[in-house]
């Protein structure tokens, strides 16, 4: 009886050891978890009212122009192709019937109606819409003009609830509203070392963000840019169990088996 009581104790000790063994792969430290969590809000420089996202090549540009006679805004205005009124030679693309516009070309340009070649990569939404009033001022009377960027895209990839590329409609979005879209991120992935990947006149540029420091909203790319990537890397843990994954099974199988016997040796 003696030497029953003792194998089962073995057995015991050998459950709990394995099942330590694998809930210590799977603990995270809080530490680790919370975001914001390191500065004081108050050391935060207000970078909103600054920010302008700037038009680079490539981009899909709508523009609308408004003035006080309809007949002579009409020139600079994309027409569909169901419309019956005469359409313009120019860089005029579509990425959907209802969504007209210009496309910045590799030189930075974009070929609007009677003005021709402008300039447009590397200006900010203000600064073209100026340029365009200023340009159209000797062919409308008080010109308005409404600029739109419609390719505004980025990608959330790694260890979030649901990674992909996202069409923002707003011409304003930060890291953590990208996170948030991308349901956040797992339990695993580590929110201290994020990677942005960022592509500015063909080089691409890699900033590495922690999310649980403050510090983040002082960072150049807190505010996201057109094609920005960010990747969410999975902790050793995850990467442990993905690797091991069958030997887990396997363990667990064979705790079963332990448990079943030390019960039936102990009775």
């Amino acid at each position: 009886m003696a030497i029953a009581n003792f194998v089962s104790m073995k057995y015991l000790v050998i459950i709990l050891s394995i099942a330590y063994l694998l809930l210590s792969q799977g603990c995270a430290n809080p530490k680790k978890m919370v975001y914001f969590q390191k500065g004081e809000f108050d050391s935060i420089v207000e970078s909103a009212e600054l920010y302008q996202l700037k038009f680079r090549k490539g981009d899909f540009i709508q523009i609308i122009v408004s003035g006080a006679s309809h007949e002579a805004v009409s020139m600079f205005n994309p027409v569909s192709a169901s419309s019956t009124r005469q359409n313009f030679t120019g860089s005029y693309t579509s990425d959907n019937p209802q969504t007209e516009g210009y496309i910045v070309d590799s030189e930075g340009n974009i070929n609007f109606p009677v003005l021709g070649k402008i300039e447009a990569a590397g200006k900010t939404k203000l600064e073209l819409e100026e340029l365009l009033v200023k340009e159209l001022e000797g062919h409308i009377e008080m010109p308005v003009i409404n600029i739109r960027l419609r390719n505004f895209k980025i990608s959330v990839l790694g260890d979030v609830q649901k990674p992909g590329t996202f069409t923002i409609s707003s011409e304003r979005i930060t890291l953590p509203e990208a996170i948030g879209i991308a349901g956040d991120l797992h339990i695993t992935g580590k929110r201290k070392n994020v990677l942005v990947i960022r592509e500015i006149d063909g080089k691409k540029e890699q900033h590495r963000i922690d999310l649980t420091n403050n510090e983040i909203f002082n960072s150049p790319v807190y505010y996201l840019q057109q094609n920005d990537v960010i990747y969410v890397e999975p902790n050793q843990a995850k990467l442990n169990t993905s690797k091991f994954s069958p030997i887990y099974s396997v363990l667990i199988s064979v705790t079963s088996l332990l448990i079943t016997v030390a019960v039936l040796i102990t009775n």
